[in-house]
């Protein structure tokens, strides 16, 4: 494989941290709002706030993170 043709993706420090800093609101602001307007059922808020965040964060911020890193390199 040559050098054009090789993935560039942020490392792992940086994947890691740009991860959790993307976390942190949605984590303190999605359970909250699903207990206050959906159930109060901590089981189902916990389950449908992971149906919204784990997605978000794979198929969104991720790729986005991977597209800024290429535009910046």
């Amino acid at each position: 494989m040559d050098k054009e043709e090789q993935v560039l993706k942020p490392g792992r420090h940086a994947t890691a941290i740009f991860t959790f800093l993307t976390l942190l609101p949605f984590v303190y602001y999605i359970p909250p709002w699903l207990s206050h307007n959906v159930t109060e059922n901590h089981f189902i808020v916990t389950v449908m706030a992971l149906a919204i965040i784990v997605p978000l964060v794979s198929y969104a911020a991720l790729p986005l993170l991977n597209k800024v890193y290429k535009m910046l390199t």
